[in-house]
């Protein structure tokens, strides 16, 4: 049979690829958010991202990474476009768009794991969940004054901003207080004020910075 790409429907919760899997095929998400960890020998896990619309899974196996290095879990209910490696490879080698597009979501993605290692560094914990409500929000993206997000737990943030529960729900509850968010069953991100956290941060730029 030759190579082909299908769409697959997620819920909330289910796994959409596996640390350890073989890998095959390249995942597109059309639709929903999706959180990715990896697990230790000891299974300690952590969580390394949260990815939106637009965003690749699996891009490794390109290159020829035989197995998936982490997990990927719908966070909502998603729509990805699954694209076997060898449909991936004819699809950029036949069309200059699509590589393009391609490789310009690579550096992105690149250039925002090297954002991540710095803001470890040299951010504050609170920066830090500032930071990662606003990426969340997509408001390096798409400039809306306020944003409604799936709930998320703050053993997630915590695990995303490397930082303990404990931590993350004192500036959760700090961030409400100063009417920064507000969150039930759902949380709502007031960006235009939760970026004043990140006023002296050397992130501001980029949050600042309008979408192309």
């Amino acid at each position: 049979m030759g190579a082909k790409s299908v769409i697959a429907l997620f819920r909330e919760g289910q796994a959409i690829c596996s640390q350890g899997d073989a890998g095959k095929e390249v995942f597109y998400i059309e639709k929903g958010q999706v959180k990715v960890t990896v697990k230790s020998k000891r299974d300690k896990e952590t969580v390394l991202a949260i990815l939106h619309r637009g965003d690749y899974l699996g891009a490794g196996c390109m290159t020829g990474q035989a197995h998936l290095t982490a997990t990927a879990m719908a966070l909502t209910r998603c729509r990805i476009l699954v694209i076997e490696k060898k449909e991936m490879m004819r699809a950029l080698h036949n069309g200059h768009e699509f590589s393009d597009h391609f490789i310009g979501c690579l550096l992105g993605r690149n250039i925002r794991i090297e954002q991540d290692l710095i803001d470890q560094h040299l951010c504050s914990c609170e920066e830090r969940l500032a930071r990662a409500l606003l990426l969340i929000a997509r408001y390096d993206k798409i400039r809306k004054p306020t944003a409604v997000i799936p709930k998320i737990t703050q053993e997630t943030l915590g695990g995303l901003i490397g930082s303990t529960r404990s931590r993350v729900c004192h500036f959760m509850n700090k961030f409400k207080k100063l009417g920064y968010i507000e969150y039930g069953e759902r949380l709502r991100v007031h960006n235009s004020s939760l970026s004043g956290v990140l006023k002296d941060s050397i992130f501001t730029d980029l949050l600042a910075s309008r979408p192309n």
